[in-house]
């Protein structure tokens, strides 16, 4: 039974990905997910960058996944548990890939 506290989709609200581990240790971005199948995502209270090719989808009670591609090519997939805060995210260039850890949480 899913719980009253965990919200069935998360487009159009804004999550906070803080990189604790991998190449974007120590830096937050928001992102917020459309169902247009945009993403804007930036620094909290920065400029936000806006991309098509992107999706967040639930995949169990306060487990989501969020993916996109940049216009450059660049993809970011993160799984994230808003109850624990754990965020488990890959990303790729088209040359390098890499894992970056953390914590999300959501914000506003």
């Amino acid at each position: 039974m899913p719980s009253s506290t965990t919200p069935q989709s998360l487009e159009g609200k804004t999550v906070r990905y803080s990189f604790s581990a991998g190449p974007m240790k120590g830096k937050s971005y928001d992102h917020t997910f459309h169902r247009d199948g945009t993403v804007e995502w930036g620094p909290p209270g920065g400029d936000k960058t806006k991309n098509g090719n992107a999706a967040i989808t639930k995949i169990a009670d306060n487990v989501f996944v969020g993916s996109y591609m940049s216009d450059k090519g660049h993809t970011l997939t993160a799984t994230f548990n808003l109850e624990t805060g754990k965020l488990v995210s890959f990303a790729s260039n088209g040359k390098e890939w890499s894992r970056h850890d953390g914590t999300v949480e959501l914000v506003g």
